[in-house]
């Protein structure tokens, strides 16, 4: 049946890949598989996934170490990532009529046509609607190199909302705020907010900077985590995304830190709202 299925999230960054699957249980998520190896720090290029032989082998002898059945959720890149908040319609919609209205408004809104753009949206229980979107070229440009590694995503989410899925698990407070930090920018999610409750900043955190304040001016408590052995700034607590699975059994990562977006995704909803 469908829900034994494991759930894999895929996370591809410059400078590693991190995969880890879990397991429905009827008391919890059993941690079934979880893979990291090191990549070259050119991997990505504005988002877009630079194919090559070296990556789709690798990706290749990946795939034999799964079953032939499961459910991939594959992480994008935040910062190829467009998305805009908007009223809800005038009058509630239903499909088709709400994807022609989105569509609309994604014209509108974004610098690209129709035609050069790959859309999704949902309603918030703000009742706004969240418009996000890419460009069509690079969206294609991952699915055709997963394809020749014999891999196809049901769910492709920004790494910044596979983030979300994690904090909004661990039930943080209003005040609180999830950081993890990657090669050359780190994200973060802080609940409580009607809109934009998760996003990214350029470069590698310091409290020195005063960005942590700019971007995220009204948290008091931090919960930090990193894709590779970047420093904990000063204050924050670990994050320890694996205490969300029930079951596990070793040999276990050395940090599981660096599988916070790998888990986020493969916890992250088909439906996310």
């Amino acid at each position: 049946m469908a829900f034994q299925n494991w759930q894999v999230g895929l996370d591809i960054q410059n400078g590693q890949l991190c995969a880890l699957a879990i397991q429905r249980r009827r008391n919890g998520w059993q941690l079934r598989h979880w893979w990291r190896h090191a990549l070259p720090h050119n991997v990505l290029n504005n988002g877009a996934l630079i194919e090559s032989s070296a990556l789709i082998a690798l990706l290749q002898r990946w795939r034999k170490l799964l079953p032939r059945n499961i459910s991939l959720r594959t992480g994008f890149p935040a910062q190829a990532v467009l998305q805009r908040y908007l009223a809800a319609p005038p009058r509630q919609l239903r499909e088709p009529e709400l994807g022609r209205y989105a569509s609309a408004a994604a014209e509108r809104l974004f610098p690209l046509t129709a035609n050069e753009l790959a859309l999704d949206y949902c309603m918030l229980p703000s009742t706004r609607l969240c418009l996000t979107a890419a460009r069509r070229s690079i969206v294609k440009q991952w699915l055709l190199t997963l394809s020749l590694a014999d891999l196809t995503p049901e769910v492709i989410a920004p790494a910044s909302s596979a983030l979300e899925t994690v904090g909004e698990l661990m039930r943080l407070p209003a005040e609180s705020a999830l950081i993890h930090q990657l090669a050359d920018h780190w994200l973060w999610f802080m609940p409580g907010r009607e809109e934009a409750v998760s996003g990214w900043a350029p470069g590698v955190l310091t409290l020195e900077s005063g960005q942590l304040a700019q971007v995220l001016p009204t948290a008091r408590r931090f919960w930090f985590s990193a894709a590779l052995s970047a420093e904990r700034p000063a204050g924050m607590q670990p994050l320890q995304p694996l205490s969300l699975l029930r079951f596990m059994q070793p040999p276990l990562p050395a940090g599981d830190g660096m599988f916070t977006l790998a888990l986020g995704l493969a916890l992250h909803p088909q439906e996310r709202r």
